[in-house]
């Protein structure tokens, strides 16, 4: 299962089965006409407590889609953290002289 993650006062809420774009496109909607919207959210681990974070243009967000473990492959740790005109590092072996 997917699930959003959606940091808002130094806190961590969570949204189930919804990726980015569509949280993203739900404040912009919601901002459109209001100064203010509430967002639905869920707090805590294992069994979420609902809550409602008030989200006005000012408000800091993060908003980031958590990926299920067995969508990431293995090279995915490294990958992530490299710029863009980095390269993975090539695969080094060690022999008997090198350890």
């Amino acid at each position: 299962m997917k699930r959003t993650i959606v940091t808002y006062g130094g806190t961590q809420y969570t949204i189930a089965n919804e990726d980015v774009e569509t949280v993203q496109a739900r404040i912009a909607e919601g901002l459109r006409s209001e100064p203010f919207m509430w967002l639905q959210v869920n707090f805590g681990d294992g069994r979420a407590t609902p809550a409602q974070l008030l989200i006005s243009p000012a408000t800091p967000v993060a908003i980031v889609t958590e990926r299920d473990v067995d969508e990431q492959d293995e090279d995915s740790s490294v990958a992530r953290y490299l710029l863009p005109d980095q390269q993975r590092p090539a695969s080094v072996e060690l022999g008997p002289a090198d350890s």
